[in-house]
Parts: structure tokens; sequence; C-alpha cells
């Protein structure tokens, strides 16, 4: 038998060394490729697997939480109403080719309230990216809970409760969410080397004279100037709203910039640059995204030439859509929700939409 087998080998290599050397190049050359296609790919694999994966369903539940301030902080404004919303048995609304991705912001020394809420929106039928901000401060309905502010849900019911309030207040279906806590940031933004950002005078002067930035050796920006940022800086400049200047709707604004600035500065780095910052910020990064539909967003992002696009920017509520009220002791932003949920959908799906459902119909 063993003799069998030896003789069956010998007969394999002899015929391959029979093979024109034109046959054997091809072979050696497809075998080479073909490996460092799998290699490719369980790389990929590799760095989507350091992600955080959390779809909600382990969250624990907590208890109402409201950002109350002291009476004479409100009652020079009207009581918020709240306009009744009909509850809807869709998801909201959604459109093939284009994908919805919630990025939020975590603070977790207030116990995780999602200080930012930006929905990143994949439009590979025009090949456009677009950034939504959506003001913390904003008034919502919470399904099982009792009215409050849009940076709660997340901190009480987890992933799967910010959903159903985005597509109960604003008609809108998310694919998927991203979260990462502001400390986070900071490593992001350290590994790319800084971004690039104007800073006017007013908030530099703000900047080295609080404790937003968290490093005292850091708070030494140059007042109406651009200049690079490190990550400590990047984090005082994106948490300040306290300043006049600088209200949570300046806050939202600079959270934008700041996410334009790490995009332009993403594509400028080279192929291992790019897999060694991958490296970096994942395991930092919280998901319900599974490896297969990272992969296939990636991959229709790529294949659509999305990646080289301009990044356009909106924001919710918009001018004239919101009244600043107060609420249950809370200073809250009291929204027109038809005229936002309106202009929000012509933002996302297109001027020629109208509004049209495609998912309703």
């Amino acid at each position: 038998m063993a003799r069998t087998n030896e003789r069956t080998m010998g007969r394999s290599k002899g015929a391959f060394a029979r093979k024109p050397l034109w046959y054997k190049v091809f072979m050696i050359a497809a075998l080479i490729i073909i490996l460092c296609l799998m290699g490719v790919i369980f790389y990929v694999y590799y760095l989507m697997s350091l992600a955080n994966y959390d779809d909600g369903s382990d969250h624990v539940v907590q208890e109402d939480y409201f950002e109350t301030v002291p009476v004479e902080e409100y009652t020079h404004l009207p009581e918020a109403t709240l306009e009744t919303i009909v509850d809807k048995e869709t998801d909201g609304r959604s459109k093939e080719g284009i994908t919805n991705i919630l990025l939020l912001g975590l603070d977790q020394e207030s116990g995780n309230l999602s200080d930012t809420l930006i929905v990143v929106t994949l439009d590979t039928n025009h090949k456009e990216i677009k950034l939504t901000s959506f003001m913390r401060d904003m008034l919502v309905q919470i399904p099982g809970y009792s009215n409050n502010k849009l940076n709660t849900p997340y901190q009480k019911g987890g992933i799967q409760l910010v959903y159903d309030v985005f597509s109960h207040n604003f008609d809108l279906e998310l694919d998927g969410y991203v979260a990462i806590n502001y400390n986070m940031l900071e490593k992001v933004i350290d590994k790319l080397g800084g971004i690039s950002l104007y800073i006017d005078a007013d908030e530099a002067n703000f900047q080295n004279t609080s404790n937003f930035i968290s490093n005292p050796a850091y708070r030494n920006l140059i007042p109406g100037a651009t200049q690079t940022l490190n990550g400590c800086q990047v984090v005082g400049y994106c948490r300040n709203r306290v300043s006049l200047a600088t209200s949570d709707f300046g806050r939202t604004q600079k959270q934008r910039i700041v996410l334009n600035a790490i995009y332009e500065k993403f594509k400028d780095q080279s192929l291992p640059e790019l897999l060694s910052l991958m490296e970096t910020v994942l395991p930092y990064v919280t998901t319900d995204l599974d490896m297969v539909e990272m992969t296939a967003i990636a991959t229709k992002a790529f294949e659509s030439g999305l990646l080289s696009s301009e990044i356009e920017q909106f924001r919710i509520p918009v001018d004239g859509g919101y009244t600043n009220s107060w609420y249950n002791a809370m200073l809250v932003l009291d929204v027109d929700f038809e005229k936002n949920i309106e202009e929000l959908h012509r933002f996302i799906f297109g001027e020629d939409e109208g509004k049209e459902k495609e998912n309703q119909d």
C-alpha cells in the first residue's frame, strides 16, 4: 500500500514536471494570488472582530433620568407641549441604496448619556455621504418611559430603545449604530497625529481658561488661527457648550466639523497606516453590525466610489422648527416634528422624493 502511494505521488510530480513552462508559471502565480486573497480576507475579519458587538439584548433597564435645573432658570420660558405623535407600525422610512448608521458619543461620567447623536448617511445611489446632527436636548416621546430628552434613551433601554425613538419621533429607520466614549476619541485623534482646525478667539480664550481641556499643559490654543489639535484638545472642543457662542447648537456643528476633519485625515493615510489605525480604534468601538454586515457596507461604499465624496451636513431641529421651552423642570427644545421630519427626509432621501415612504407602500 505504501509503495502504491509513493508511485501515485511520483506520477503526480512527474506530470507537473512535464507541463510546459507557461503552465507552471500560471499555476504558481494563481496559487500565490489565492493565498494573498485569503490572507486579506482573514485579516479583514480579524480587524472587524476587534470591535465590541452589542445589539442591546443584554442591556440592563435603567431608571428614568431627568436633567433638571433650578426653577429660576426656566420660569421665563413657555412650557413644552410636545405634540402628539401617531405611533407607526413600521420601523420608519428607508430606501434601497441608502444606509443610515447612528454615531453615538457616550459620556461614561454621566452614566452613558448619548450627548452626541449623528446619523451618517451612505447614499450609494448618488455617491453622497451626509451627516445629520440631532440635538441632545430635544424633547421626545420614549416608548415605555416618560417623555424626556433625546440623549437619555440609550442609557435607559440601550440601542433598541434608541431605534424605537427614532422611528417613533422622526419616522426614520436606522440600519445600525457605532458608539464610542469621549475618552476613546482622544486616542483616535492622537493616533491620527492630530487634526487641523480653525479656532476663533472666543473659543481659544474659553478653552485656555476652563477645564474642558483636561490636561492643563494643552490649554495653549492660538486665538483666531488654524492649528493642529491633539486628542485632549479636540475632546474639549467637542464638549464645550457653556459659552454663549458655543451653545449646544454650536457644539453639534463643531462635532460635525471634527468628523469631517477625521474623515479627510483617514483619506490621506496609506494602507499600512490605515490598518494600524483600525487596530487601535476598533477595540474602543461598540456596534450591532456583525462582520457580514460591515463587509457588505464597506464593499458597497468602495464599489460605488463613495469614499471620494465630500461630506454634506445638516442639523435637526431646523431653524424655525423648535421653541426653547421647559418640561418637568428641564430646559428642552420643543420640536415641530412635522416640519423637521419633512426637512430631514428631504436631506437624506432627496429633493425629488416628496413625502413618499418607500417601505410603507
